[in-house]
């Protein structure tokens, strides 16, 4: 007659799949933790500008979601270093506060951030400068980003500066 009381040898195989289930499983728990207790006001929602839009030619615009526009406009001089004034319209979304960030496209140049002013509902207006820099042409980037109560959204816009 066979006995119970001993304990069963589990195969090597089994005990190494078993040492792989519990690491994939507090790997998944780590994730899910930080996706639910990560500060969600610290990302951008980036949507992509409408194509083909030179500021030069007058302001650019950009879908928020499925309800928002963003209108994006830069008046100035923008072969020099005099300011920039910068104005931001928006619609269909309860916007708190705007910002401009410029960012060199293809170098490093620090970052540029504006905090506009609200003039009226939904309307910001303010002035920007870029850092000087050496080139013949400059490539940025105006980076648009809006505050709003289901958090922070955004659109940028490309154009170049010509010394």
């Amino acid at each position: 007659m066979k006995h119970h009381d001993e304990d069963p040898v589990r195969p090597p195989l089994l005990n190494l799949l078993t040492l792989l289930t519990l690491v994939t499983i507090l790997v998944a728990a780590g994730y899910l933790a930080d996706y639910y207790l990560r500060d969600s006001r610290d990302d951008v929602i980036w949507y992509p500008p409408q194509m083909h839009c030179d500021l030069r030619d007058g302001p650019c615009r950009a879908d928020i979601g499925l309800n928002g526009a963003l209108r994006f406009a830069m008046h100035g001089d923008f072969a020099s270093y005099e300011p920039l004034t910068l104005d931001v319209q928006v619609s269909g979304l309860d916007v708190q506060s705007a910002a401009v960030e410029f960012v060199g496209r293809d170098m490093n140049t620090g970052l540029t951030r504006v905090e506009l002013e609200k003039v009226a509902d939904n309307h910001f207006r303010g002035v920007g400068e870029l850092h000087p820099f050496t080139e013949t042409v400059m490539p940025w980037r105006a980076q648009v980003i809006l505050k709003t109560p289901e958090g922070r959204k955004g659109s940028w816009f490309d154009f170049d500066i010509h010394r």
